[in-house]
């Protein structure tokens, strides 16, 4: 049915109570549909979705069930008079189906991932249409947990969700009205203590003029999608003579998100005017990539290192030893700097399994020429520690909390 009849005829249900007050809505989404669309086209796609509604109601031909769709690659399911336990293992039942199918095009088979977010009926919504709103509030929360998972809704997730509109509102000011301010996390020399660069952060005014610091927003902006544009928009504001003044003979590393390959393939061309920029103001800049970012398109790193042909722009591996396959990335991308994961960097006392690998990726980075850079520097014990593991710069509220550009010139001078 359409998301108009489904919605009107579950309705009919609850308003004239034909079963039992035990009514189940079941939202699915199907994942990575826009690189389906892309790769197949308008017209094979529709026959996959077609193909997948009809293999669907094939598997699941029991009485007291609805099926529709709610948009082009969310699908409905209203179970009837059943009890929660019966609920579990359908949805069980319904993921095993989901990956048990594909879809057949050219010699290729197209398989499927979902997540669902579920509601039950009444506590979750007096009517189907607040059931659906909530549904969907579930389903965002399971999207975040990963593929074939599904989330029954909480009343907890309102607030979330709450949050996540009033910093909605927030970016779309800081926008429209250019509310990004610079702040600086000054990078030390471990031995001498001077400022040999800083890392360019992200901090935006609320309603109220008032600076948010990023740990407040930084993950809603993730989610909500914002985080190129806010990205984009600090890059406008540090492209200035007078800011590059601040780092001359000096490193300026820069956070790039990437989350796509056309986000890669815009630092290509990137690269290209911060080469310009660095000949001309004497400064070093390094881009400042997470580990996983950089496994993830390791290929498209790999030509940025190769056609990247200066000195004075490079890449750090940033929360390098995080927990993924760390030493692939040193062997295509040749990076300048290591930003050792700060969660080891606390732990080096609490754990001789951390003090070891940090060690380890120290000792690894002076074998291949890479400077290393440890974060989260919080007191003078651990300082001290790395610098007899041979560490080479630090950058931690020990030394200095980040800082306004007003405040960075001061350190400097």
């Amino acid at each position: 049915m359409s998301r108009e009849a489904f919605l009107e005829t579950l309705q009919d249900f609850i308003t004239k109570e034909k079963l039992t007050k035990d009514i189940t809505l079941i939202l699915f989404e199907l994942e990575d549909f826009p690189l389906i669309f892309f790769s197949l086209g308008s017209q094979i796609t529709n026959q996959l979705l077609k193909d997948f509604s009809t293999y669907l109601r094939n598997q699941f031909d029991i009485p007291n069930i609805l099926f529709g769709k709610n948009k082009e690659n969310q699908f409905l399911i209203a179970l009837l008079g059943v009890s929660f336990l019966e609920v579990l293992e359908f949805l069980e039942n319904l993921t095993e189906k989901v990956k048990a199918y594909s879809f057949k095009f050219e010699n290729k088979k197209i398989s499927l991932n979902i997540s669902i977010g579920v509601t039950l009926y009444p506590q979750d919504g007096k009517d189907a249409y607040s059931l659906l709103k909530n549904a969907e509030i579930a389903l965002q929360m399971a999207k975040k947990e990963g593929k074939f998972k599904w989330m029954f809704f909480e009343s907890k997730f309102l607030k979330h969700f709450e949050k996540l509109n009033k910093f909605k509102n927030i970016f779309e000011k800081v926008i429209r009205e250019h509310l990004i301010i610079p702040y600086i996390q000054p990078i030390f020399d471990v031995h001498t203590g001077s400022v040999v660069g800083g890392e360019i952060l992200i901090r935006i005014l609320d309603d109220k003029g008032k600076i948010i610091c990023a740990c407040d927003f930084i993950n809603y902006a993730y989610e909500l999608k914002y985080i190129d544009e806010l990205e984009a928009l600090l890059g406008e504001k540090i492209i200035e003579p007078n800011f590059f003044g601040l780092f001359k003979n000096r490193f300026l590393f820069i956070n790039k998100v990437v989350t796509s390959y056309d986000k890669v393939r815009f630092l290509l061309e990137e690269l290209k005017v911060w080469k310009t920029i660095t000949e001309n103001y004497d400064i070093s800049c390094i881009f400042e990539i997470t580990e996983s970012s950089i496994l993830e398109f390791l290929d498209f790193f790999e030509m940025l290192s190769t056609e990247n042909k200066t000195e004075k722009v490079g890449i750090a591996i940033d929360d390098f030893g995080s927990g993924y396959a760390s030493f692939t990335s040193l062997i295509k991308i040749n990076p300048k700097f290591l930003k050792i994961d700060g969660n080891l960097i606390r732990q080096i006392f609490k754990s001789k399994k951390c003090y070891t690998i940090v060690k380890g990726i120290v000792s690894i980075a002076k074998e291949l020429n890479i400077k290393t850079i440890a974060e989260f520097v919080e007191n003078e014990r651990i300082a001290k520690a790395l610098r007899e593991i041979g560490v080479d710069l630090f950058q931690g509220f020990y030394l200095s909390k980040p800082v306004s550009v007003e405040e960075f010139k001061k350190l400097i001078s």
